[in-house]
């Protein structure tokens, strides 16, 4: 936790209020336990994706659709549309549900599959790439997608801080070593990768943002 409670709560009512579909799908995801982004940052997502004029929007990881929505919604108001990718079936079919309630269809191509069997078969450059994802597999991934962000283009991964452990001396259980481990190596390497600027906040559980010269 980056920031305490209180003050996530109070920047969380700052945001514009969220319909009654969004606070559904906060609600199954936590009493089923999946792992969606903060309303935070989802309402940073579609904004970004917005101002940035993105057309074309890769998302790695659909889970249920929450962030995959704020997507939707960014990207529609550029005339564009967001191809979400997530090797879960159960999931993705309750995804294509939520969009469909949130009339965002057209906006939405679904891909049932296993990502590191994906990407090395995408030949399309998107304007925007977000990653939210297996944390282990983080830093195969980044060498996949490098070459599908478009000049100019933004990459954006959520869950970089990993609870702030990624920092050297944190203490944390063993079972999380692989996932801090691969995040450190990740961000060390997005950080030195050439041709692109990398910006790091400490929005929700970390949000990187490292856009394409």
């Amino acid at each position: 936790m980056f920031y305490s409670f209180e003050l996530e709560k109070y920047l969380e009512d700052l945001l514009p209020a969220r319909d009654e579909l969004l606070l559904e799908m906060e609600r199954v995801a936590l009493k089923q336990t999946i792992p969606v982004v903060t309303p935070a940052v989802g309402n940073f997502l579609q904004q970004l994706v917005k101002l940035s004029g993105a057309k074309a929007v890769l998302e790695l990881g659909t889970a249920i659709g929450y962030s995959t929505i704020y997507l939707a919604r960014g990207v529609r108001q550029n005339g564009g549309r967001v191809v979400t990718v997530d090797m879960n079936k159960g999931r993705v079919d309750m995804a294509k549900e939520y969009i469909e309630r949130a009339g965002l269809t057209e906006q939405v191509e679904f891909v049932t599959e296993n990502l590191l069997h994906y990407l090395p078969r995408v030949r399309e450059q998107f304007d925007f790439i977000f990653i939210d994802a297996g944390k282990s597999e983080y830093p195969e991934y980044l060498e996949l997608v490098v070459p599908l962000v478009a000049p100019g283009g933004l990459l954006v991964v959520d869950n970089v801080l990993f609870r702030g452990w990624v920092v050297p001396g944190s203490t944390y259980d063993a079972k999380y070593d692989r996932m801090v481990n691969s995040m450190r190596e990740f961000l060390q390497k997005l950080a030195k990768l050439p041709g692109f600027t990398l910006s790091v906040l400490p929005l929700g559980d970390g949000l990187a943002i490292a856009s394409r010269n």
